[in-house]
């Protein structure tokens, strides 16, 4: 079935299919260590070591927390990068429990995190925001106002 704009021939997905699929297929990917942590996948904007592919001589900047905060928020940016990362890849490959697995995996560490953060620092969002004290408090807890 071919119904795209350009009318791209039918034999070039499946070419280029073969050849992404099996760079990315995740059971080989855990086995052999081709994913890489959620915050160097976020540092270098690719969660699969074997895409990677570096501009030039060009070095990503390290992210670097200046207190424990910032390395909450920074652990849960990366969390949310990953996510997104697996979420793309699962909508391709909807049956691959190793993806799914990771997939859940880190969705619960970034809700650990959150949880952790809410904990020490105040709501991070919303929906994190403790009404029972009868009083609107988001006002005094802005997470991107930073440390006071």
């Amino acid at each position: 079935m071919n119904n795209n704009f350009y009318e791209i021939p039918n034999e070039w997905y499946g070419e280029f299919n073969d050849t992404f699929m099996n760079q990315i297929n995740m059971s080989n990917n855990n086995a052999n260590g081709n994913l890489t942590d959620p915050k160097t996948a976020l540092e270098r904007g690719n969660l699969f070591n074997n895409l990677y592919d570096p501009y030039r001589n060009y070095k990503y900047r390290e992210l670097r927390a200046s207190n424990r905060k910032e390395e909450i928020l920074y652990s849960i940016l990366a969390h949310n990068f990953v996510l997104t990362e697996l979420n793309l890849y699962l909508d391709i490959n909807p049956t691959d429990r190793s993806a799914l697995n990771l997939y859940n995996k880190y969705l619960n560490d970034k809700n650990n995190l959150i949880k952790e953060y809410e904990n020490n620092f105040g709501p991070l969002t919303l929906s994190g925001l403790n009404m029972g004290n009868n009083n609107f408090n988001w006002v005094n807890v802005w997470p991107w106002e930073g440390s006071k």
